[in-house]
């Protein structure tokens, strides 16, 4: 009961600072309409193969076991990852490799999930900071204090709430960081000298952009605003069957030469 009071406390702390800037840049309005929302959908989505080169396959299952993370499996499979799950794995092994307790771990796990049923998604806080910190770059740092309780904030609130308020001796780290090295491929490096956050709409451009595999994106506009995203990309033919019945695309088209396919072209639309 004392730890539910103390998560709730920081809680409430962490939502008077987020009132002054995430909120008002579109905290709800990026989960009201889950369902075409792309980018949640990406970073939710399972298909692409997450692998945890500095993470043994012991540790996830004592991990899974202490209740620190669930992972989707059918039978003997290997868990498959989304990559919003695969970015809390990382942070379990970040804050372990730390000294953490298992408890303080299963802290940062309860602040994390905060407003989670109202959102929809697992990690709501953490996921609204990953899109833009891959869609706008910009730098976000979680702060994870003695008790385990953990806030992610970007740069410039972490400066203000510096200079307004005394904030409690805390780890930080780098979200950033901690995605270029799960996406080395990609330039996820934080735009330092940042100063103000994208607009939602133009935040989901971009991540939408940087995390799929597209050959092509076009940006319709209507009256003079971005109106509908849409992205064209090869996938492989052995994912034909899951795609289709997770229906997980907006047009596919499958060519065939000799009764074999040759390749299959998804296109995935987001309106704004």
């Amino acid at each position: 009961m004392r730890l539910n009071k103390t998560i709730e406390k920081k809680e409430n702390e962490a939502v008077a600072l987020y009132q002054n800037e995430a909120f008002d840049i579109g905290f709800y309005d990026y989960f009201k309409d889950l369902k075409n929302n792309k980018i949640s959908q990406v970073l939710n989505s399972k298909e692409r193969n997450v692998r945890f080169e500095s993470i043994t396959y012991r540790q996830l299952n004592s991990w899974e076991k202490e209740g620190l993370l669930i992972a989707s499996r059918e039978g003997r499979e290997w868990r498959r990852f989304s990559i919003m799950e695969a970015i809390w794995v990382r942070l379990i092994k970040e804050l372990r490799d730390f000294g953490l307790s298992r408890e303080q771990v299963k802290v940062a796990k309860q602040s994390l999930e905060f407003e989670s049923k109202k959102c929809g998604v697992a990690m709501p806080l953490l996921e609204f900071y990953t899109a833009f910190a891959i869609g706008n770059k910009m730098p976000v740092l979680l702060l994870v204090f003695k008790d385990g309780v953990a806030v992610p904030a970007s740069l410039t609130q972490y400066k203000v709430a510096k200079e307004k308020a005394i904030v409690e001796n805390h780890l930080q780290i780098s979200l950033n960081d901690l995605l270029q090295g799960m996406f080395p491929e990609l330039d996820l490096k934080a735009k330092e000298d940042l100063a103000m956050p994208l607009h939602v709409e133009e935040m989901q451009l971009l991540a939408f952009m940087r995390l799929g595999d597209f050959e092509k994106v076009e940006v319709r506009y209507k009256d003079g605003r971005m109106d509908i995203i849409e992205g064209t990309e090869r996938i492989a033919t052995n994912k034909i069957a899951e795609i289709m019945k997770e229906q997980a695309y907006d047009e596919i088209k499958i060519r065939r030469k000799g009764g074999q396919v040759t390749s299959v072209v998804r296109t995935r639309k987001k309106k704004l």
